[in-house]
This record gives C-alpha cells, structure tokens and sequence, in this order.
C-alpha cells in the first residue's frame, strides 16, 4: 500500500537554507519546504525527525510562558 505522508514545513526562509525543515526520507536528505511537503510514508525516518522537532521543547515552552506573562498586569516586568 502507497503511504504518502505530508510534513510541516516549518519555514524561516522558503528555500531550505535554514534547514528547519530538513528530513531524511530513504537514507537522504531533503528539506519539506523545498523538495516536499508529501513524501513516502514508508520512507521517512520518524525517529530523527521527532527527535528534531522536540529539540527546543523547553525552550519554546518557556518563551510561551514569558509572552503570556507579558500579556497580564505584570507586563511591567518583561
């Protein structure tokens, strides 16, 4: 059964240069907003590609938590 999967692609520039959305589909490299987003299901290594994307996890949750901070009566303190 064909799987074909379509990937975010997280885009700082468009053209790939960033590599934010790079993947590796069939032991090569790609990059989602240039060569996909739709890619062989069966194909894309899911492991290397959730490990990237959780990366900043911790980072982006705490700048979450700031922005709604400075969204409050506190805002003073941001």
């Amino acid at each position: 059964i064909r799987t074909y999967v379509s990937l975010n692609p997280i885009m700082i520039d468009g053209t790939g240069m960033c590599g934010c959305c790079r993947v590796s589909v069939g032991g090569q490299t790609f990059f989602s907003c240039v060569d996909g987003p739709d890619f062989d299901g069966h194909l894309v290594d899911f492991d290397s590609l959730s490990n990237r994307q959780r990366a900043y996890r911790t980072l982006e949750k705490e700048a979450q938590e700031h922005h709604c901070r400075c969204n409050t009566k506190e805002a003073g303190q941001c």
